[in-house]
């Protein structure tokens, strides 16, 4: 936020970039937006407004329970909506899914916002939006409700079974309310599961950067398998080029870059040794894809983000090694039973879209280090860890960048 809008917004106010930015990106006009929920108010400064000087000129300022607030949200998020609700067809690449579902996010905090100028107790706002389900005028619109009703109870309570129960125990909600949401009759878990499902749906249905062909050969079982390092900080010299190239026979090595992508048996790939001499002598980061899941990147961080890395250890996920004045940094993901899930998957794009996480971990950003503990320790591949690191703000699906949301991709999901 600019700092002339900070003053004329007031510190409490949230923009609402991902709701300007969808709103832009297929033709709308450049609005900013913010939620001020102490003030009960919505403050706008339309197109064409800023006069260009950094002034301080106050935002129109609209109620959230005036008739403006929702028609302002229907100019703004229509399309968007539209476009979530057909994502094969709305959709190129999974970056603009991830900025609408922020929009939507942000859309909903709008209305628990103005839902709570109504009903501030957590049964009361439950039971409402229970009763709007009852009252949604199509299918599209009855998702909605129900995922809003799944983020505003991940929101509150998280998404764990210890959240879920505090979510029972304060809602006082039973099956004798006629609000059994999922088959097993509890409320809380299938609104859960209905808000992620939600989520994987739309984005399920996004093209994923594929391969072309798959020069597969069945009688040698060859696999697909990818590493490619970049050379950030400074370019690698001619010497250095050719060790690399002896190293990593058949790779491509260039000045910045070394990429080596193969289609062969086990006993052709470099030792674990070999890549972690070239991680540790020649580079900044590094990325290793394996056809069956396996996957690594790789980040040379300042020695003195070891603290902030320590924090997040442990298992496979998060490792930290100290090499002189840098610490190597390995966020990994094993899945070794993947087989031919990921054949058609083409890795090349995916390091480009992670490189900004380097920069934002040297600055003390430790999202991606709780995003990678999280995904070796909180999902259905592994078991969760007995004391979880403190998980810091910011990682909402409205607050994630695209690099972010790039490492879900690749640790948790199917990129």
């Amino acid at each position: 936020m600019r700092q002339d809008q900070h003053v004329a917004t007031g510190a409490d106010a949230r923009e609402l970039d991902r709701i300007t930015a969808a709103h832009a990106a297929h033709g709308g006009g450049r609005y900013r937006l913010w939620l001020d929920e102490r003030a009960g108010m919505l403050l706008v400064e339309p197109p064409g407004t800023g006069d260009g000087t950094g002034g301080t000129a106050e935002p129109q300022r609209i109620p959230l329970r005036s008739a403006s607030c929702p028609r302002l949200l229907t100019e703004l998020t229509s399309a968007t909506l539209a476009r979530l609700a057909a994502p094969a067809d709305a959709y190129r690449t999974r970056p603009e899914a991830d900025r609408d579902i922020g929009a939507l996010v942000q859309l909903f905090r709008v209305q628990l916002a103005r839902m709570r100028t109504e009903h501030p107790d957590p049964a009361g706002l439950v039971r409402a939006v229970h009763a709007q389900l009852g009252r949604a005028g199509d299918e599209q619109q009855a998702a909605r409700r129900s995922a809003f009703l799944g983020w505003y109870l991940t929101e509150t309570y998280g998404d764990d079974a210890p959240g879920r129960d505090r979510a029972e125990r304060d809602l006082g909600l039973d099956t004798e309310d006629g609000m059994e949401l999922d088959p097993d009759g509890d409320l809380v878990r299938g609104a859960v599961r209905g808000w992620a499902r939600y989520r994987e749906e739309v984005r399920g249905r996004v093209p994923g950067p594929l391969l072309t062909s798959v020069p597969w050969d069945w009688k040698s079982r060859a696999t697909h398998w990818y590493y490619e390092f970049r050379a950030l900080d400074r370019p690698l010299t001619e010497r250095q080029r050719l060790e690399l190239r002896a190293e990593l026979p058949g790779a491509e090595v260039t000045s910045d870059s070394v990429v080596l992508d193969r289609w062969s048996g086990y006993d052709e790939r470099p030792s674990s040794k070999v890549v972690e001499d070239v991680v540790r002598r020649y580079v900044d980061a590094g990325l290793h894809f394996d056809q069956c899941g396996t996957r690594t990147l790789w980040l040379r961080l300042p020695a003195a983000s070891g603290a902030l890395v320590a924090a997040y250890e442990g298992g496979f996920g998060v490792t930290g090694t100290v090499d002189g004045d840098d610490l190597v940094l390995r966020l990994h993901r094993e899945e070794s039973d993947g087989e031919l899930s990921y054949v058609y998957h083409d890795p090349g794009p995916w390091l480009e879209e992670l490189l900004p996480l380097r920069a934002e971990l040297a600055r003390g950003d430790v999202r991606a280090l709780a995003i990678a503990w999280r995904a070796a320790n909180e999902t259905s591949r592994f078991r969760r860890a007995p004391q979880p690191p403190p998980m810091p703000d910011g990682l909402d699906e409205d607050e994630l960048s695209p690099h972010l949301h790039a490492l879900i991709r690749l640790l948790e999901e199917v990129p």
